[in-house]
């Protein structure tokens, strides 16, 4: 293989891994609670919320 051929290989597999964990974080970010968790409510806003 050339160089060039190695170059664009090796590309494609760092785009591959990038765009994999960029995806998997996003899925993660929606799936799991973020700082909107850490927000302690008072009974009424909780109820608030529920609602």
């Amino acid at each position: 293989m050339s160089f060039g051929m190695m170059f664009l290989v090796l590309a494609a597999f760092v785009f591959a891994i990038f765009a994999f964990a960029g995806v998997l974080s996003y899925f993660l970010t929606k799936a799991l609670p973020g700082k909107d968790a850490l927000v302690i409510d008072t009974p009424e806003e909780a109820l608030e919320r529920k609602i």
